[in-house]
């Protein structure tokens, strides 16, 4: 029988069953159901899930927009490229500021600062935490959420320019939630509120600024609980130009970062070959390199700093997220950007915005089975 197989091998079977699956498979055997519930198991079947990833046409984005979150598809089909707002999600039932997403599970922020929740949207299981310091006023604060390969736990990161370093342990046994301050040296660089953070193999990443420097990538470890060498980007650049991070999708393990120059109408995407907290590679040459001279949408020069995008490494396509601002076109609307390799750009309407401020904040999502407590 089924259920009568070594662990290793029922891991096996039952880490190549899609999530949306795996439900009738719990009910179905009561050793299986307590395997899936296994948090060494969530993770491998999270891993497996990764790579089968990059070769689907359609995957998931959550997207923060005036203060709400959203599941959103996207189809990158040679036939129509398209994103579709699926839903609204329903928890957290606060004004969302900043969203952060480690593992299939999101940390969300809300707009004053005061709360974070932890939760995974396909259980719908929130972990909600309330700072001990909580600002008079509103400051822009930053958040990571990561995991601590030595304890199997998962931690959130807060930190205010540079000082005030606070950590928050997510005890995997309990719904308790501990909260201690950092000793951090002061770094020599600054992170600015409208670059959010990436996580990459349960570690986190920022684009900051030394003075009038040049920017650089920073890396948060969570199993040492220290920040790492400055770290170099692969192309020189002036403030006023456009810088921003992702992740390749897929579970590759890579970064991408995008780069416009502020006079200019070119887009170029990088990505790692190799990335490490205290080491980096960039491949040899750029992944992408488009003018967007020819296309019928010129503001396109007008990136916000700090829109959030995504590559499709195979497709060699781009997806931005940013806001309107042709007064003719108003009222301002949240937009799309999707950019193919041959220099083509359509155009998506998300909708009118409420906020004007408040930047579209994009980060890949894939369901999982992993519980933040």
């Amino acid at each position: 029988m089924m259920s009568n197989l070594p662990r290793d091998l029922s891991e096996e079977v039952l880490s190549r069953i899609p999530l949306t699956s795996l439900r009738k498979v719990r009910s179905s055997c009561k050793k299986w159901n307590t395997l899936s519930k296994n948090s060494f198991f969530a993770k491998k079947h999270l891993r497996r899930q990764e790579a089968e990833e990059v070769a689907k046409e359609e995957f998931m984005v959550v997207v923060m927009m005036d203060y709400s979150v959203y599941l959103m598809g996207v189809n990158l089909s040679d036939k129509e490229s398209c994103i579709k707002r699926q839903s609204k999600l329903i928890c957290p039932e606060i004004e969302v500021c900043i969203v952060f997403h480690c593992d299939g599970l999101l940390l969300c922020v809300s707009r004053d600062h005061t709360k974070l929740v932890v939760w995974n949207p396909y259980s719908g299981k929130p972990l909600w935490i309330e700072p001990t310091y909580k600002p008079k006023r509103l400051t822009h604060s930053l958040y990571a959420l990561g995991y601590d390969k030595s304890s199997n736990s998962y931690k959130i990161l807060r930190f205010r320019g540079t000082l005030l370093f606070t950590m928050y342990d997510i005890n995997s046994d309990s719904s308790c939630v501990s909260e201690r301050v950092l000793d951090i040296t002061p770094p020599d660089w600054k992170v600015t509120y409208y670059h959010a953070g990436v996580s990459l193999k349960g570690n986190a990443y920022w684009l900051a600024t030394k003075e009038e420097e040049e920017n650089c990538l920073v890396c948060f470890d969570f199993t040492r609980e220290t920040f790492g060498p400055r770290l170099p980007l692969p192309f020189e650049h002036f403030p006023r130009d456009t810088v921003s991070l992702s992740v390749v999708r897929g579970g590759k393990g890579k970064l991408a970062v995008l780069f416009q120059p502020w006079d200019t109408l070119t887009v170029e995407i990088w990505v790692t070959s190799k990335i490490e907290p205290d080491s980096v590679t960039w491949e040899s040459k750029v992944l992408l390199r488009v003018s967007l001279k020819q296309t019928i949408h010129p503001q396109f020069q007008f990136l916000i700093k700090g829109a959030s995008f995504f590559i499709d490494e195979q497709k060699k396509v781009a997806i931005v997220f940013d806001k309107e601002f042709d007064p003719k076109t108003l009222p301002i609307r949240n937009t799309a950007y999707i950019i193919g390799v041959d220099g083509c750009l359509k155009k998506v309407d998300l909708g009118e915005s409420a906020h004007n401020l408040n930047t579209p904040l994009a980060c890949s999502y894939l369901p999982s089975l992993i519980q933040p407590n």
